[in-house]
């Protein structure tokens, strides 16, 4: 890769930082997304029409699983001893990452969710949890039993009461780690399978796997796709795609701590995005050489520098208000604001997954143990949906009931019907019409 100073780029205009940044903003566009969609369709038509035999065979070839469908089922007292033989400091950060975790989404849970009964002529709205959720968890290059805690405590504090999670397995099997996270998120039952595969036995349901109501987590390209291909059967989270962050700054910045954070966020995968959009070059170029510095010895530098290489970014532009405006443009998962006012600056932000105030407020925590959860919307997806959370667990049912006085009786009557005549619905009208006191009703 070219010295970070060289990925530094000026724009005094909006449309030619739109230019500039154009990679970053279309590298949703897979060129080879055809041929993903057609392979994660055959995979999923096959094991909806195979169950457990299309599951098992696609394990085997995709993820050298060397088990059969009687393995696949992780025996709780598997999940304990992972967890107990880590060690101690490790322990008591699974824990306090959960109690932050459960304590967050438990105020979510009270301030912002709540029946509505319904009494006589009015509407209510039932909010109970889903009956049975899958977490989905990725078992590429790293480990991530920070994802098990930011889901699955989450549909806990919701009330689920059948949490199944899956992640894949190898030659190996899942990481000790993943074990040891489900079993301190009191994930209810665990299989030893990942992929398209797992999305595919999760939806449909096989001889070993019984379906589920909604699935959640992140993966790669081929598990968001999959995610894409069942909704309907099966609600989804969200189709997520790279991990991605937007560092804000102007001179009062900390060159080396927006350069640790950029890589932080470059070292998750080649497809990573970092960006820097910064009010002052001097900082920038600080920034560029931190970089450069900080690389040199951190272990996954080689997924870092192609990450860099593809989607870092070094903006400097002329004022607050444009680095504001292409921040909304863009659409962060992740957005940090190191200013000297960032409260202000936050204010008049809209779009971003989430958002870390102050240079003290790095990403990573909120990566592992700040409390609200890392399954952010990705791509540009920040301006209409939103992070998981208790509500991605629960569903709503409206309720409707009765009149509160016979003059609100006659009045729905009435409307009703004539609405649906409007529409050319008769069978409606007369719906309608026959809750009237003589059961014929008539309508003028």
């Amino acid at each position: 890769m070219k010295e970070t100073s060289e990925r530094l780029f000026e724009a005094r205009k909006i449309d030619e930082a739109r230019s500039l940044l154009k990679p970053l903003l279309t590298r949703g566009r897979d060129p080879e997304g055809r041929a993903v969609r057609e392979r994660v369709s055959e995979i999923l038509e096959n094991i909806q029409r195979e169950g457990d035999a299309a599951v098992l065979r696609y394990a085997r070839e995709l993820d050298g699983y060397a088990g059969t469908e009687l393995d696949w089922k992780v025996a709780p007292e598997k999940l304990q001893e992972a967890y107990e033989a880590l060690p101690l400091p490790d322990r008591e950060a699974l824990q306090e990452a959960r109690k932050r975790i459960r304590e967050f989404h438990e105020r979510v849970l009270g301030a912002t969710v709540q029946s509505l009964e319904p009494s006589p002529g009015r509407a209510g709205v039932r909010i109970l949890p889903l009956s049975r959720v899958g977490i989905y968890v990725p078992g590429g290059t790293a480990a991530y039993p920070s994802t098990v805690l930011m889901t699955s405590v989450v549909a806990r504090v919701a009330g689920v009461p059948e949490i199944v999670g899956v992640s894949p397995a190898g030659e190996k099997g899942i990481s000790p780690a993943i074990l040891a996270a489900f079993f301190v998120a009191g994930v209810t039952d665990v299989y030893q399978i990942g992929g398209v595969q797992a999305i595919g036995a999760l939806a449909f349901g096989t001889e070993t796997i019984p379906a589920v109501d909604k699935i959640i987590g992140p993966g790669n390209r081929y598990v968001a796709e999959a995610k894409r291909q069942v909704f309907g059967t099966v609600d989804i989270d969200m189709v997520a795609g790279p991990s991605e962050v937007l560092v804000l700054a102007d001179r009062s910045a900390n060159p080396g701590i927006v350069a640790a954070d950029l890589l932080a966020q470059a070292e998750h995968d080649t497809q990573a995005a970092a960006i820097l959009i910064a009010t002052d070059r001097e900082l920038a170029l600080r920034v560029a050489a931190e970089v450069d510095r900080q690389l040199e010895d951190l272990p996954r530098r080689e997924i870092a520098r192609e990450s860099l290489g593809r989607f870092g970014f070094l903006l400097v532009v002329p004022t607050a208000e444009m680095a504001i405006s292409l921040s909304d443009m863009i659409d962060p998962e992740h957005l940090e604001l190191h200013v000297e006012d960032p409260d202000a600056w936050f204010s008049r932000i809209r779009n971003a997954g989430a958002v870390f105030i102050g240079s003290d407020t790095a990403e990573a925590f909120g990566d592992y143990c700040y409390g609200p959860s890392h399954v952010l919307p990705t791509n540009g997806s920040a301006r209409f949906s939103s992070p998981v959370s208790v509500e991605t667990f629960l569903k709503r049912t409206s309720v409707l009931m009765g009149f509160r006085s016979e003059d609100e009786r006659r009045s729905l009557i009435r409307t009703t019907a004539l609405l649906a005549r409007l529409e050319g619905l008769e069978g409606h009208a007369r719906a309608a019409l026959a809750r009237s006191l003589d059961g014929k009703g008539v309508v003028s």
